[in-house]
C-alpha cells in the first residue's frame, strides 16, 4: 500500500484534534484527526475513512451507451462541505470495501456487489 504525505496540520481548540492536509502526489485532501499525534512531513498509510456516507453507488446503468458510461465513470474528487468529498473512483478491493480516487484509498467497509466503479459522497473524512 502506498503512503500519503502530511502537508500541514491545523490544530483545533483543544490541541489534540486537528485538520490534516494530506497529499497523494496527485491531489490533496483535508481529513479530521482525533487525538492527532502526527507531524508535518510524516508519511502515513494510504487508507482514509469516510464518515456519514450519503451516496455509494454505480455511476451508470448497465444498458447505458459506452460513451456515456465512460463520462459517468471518470475519476474525480471534489470538496463537499468542511470535511466531506464527492467523486468517482475504482473499487480496488471488493471484499474490504476499498475505493481509490485521485491517488487516495477510501475504506467504505462495503461497496455495491459487483461494482468496478462507484460514485460516492460523504460528509467527513477521517485519518486514524
Amino acid at each position: 500500500m502506498s503512503h500519503l504525505t502530511i502537508l500541514s496540520i491545523n490544530w483545533l481548540s483543544d490541541g489534540e484534534d486537528a485538520d490534516v492536509t494530506l497529499s497523494s502526489d496527485v491531489a490533496t485532501v483535508v481529513a479530521f484527526c482525533f487525538q492527532c499525534s502526527y507531524k508535518v512531513g510524516q508519511t502515513v498509510p494510504n487508507l482514509l475513512h469516510p464518515v456519514m456516507v450519503d451516496e455509494l453507488e454505480s455511476p451508470y446503468l448497465q444498458d447505458w451507451p459506452t460513451e456515456e458510461k465512460a463520462l459517468a465513470a471518470a475519476e474525480r474528487l471534489e470538496c463537499h462541505g468542511s470535511y466531506g468529498y464527492r467523486g468517482c473512483g475504482e473499487v480496488v478491493d471488493q471484499a474490504e470495501g476499498l475505493v481509490q480516487a485521485c491517488g487516495f484509498v477510501f475504506d467504505f467497509g462495503d461497496v455495491p456487489a459487483g461494482a468496478e466503479i462507484v460514485r460516492f459522497q460523504f460528509d467527513r473524512l477521517d485519518l486514524w
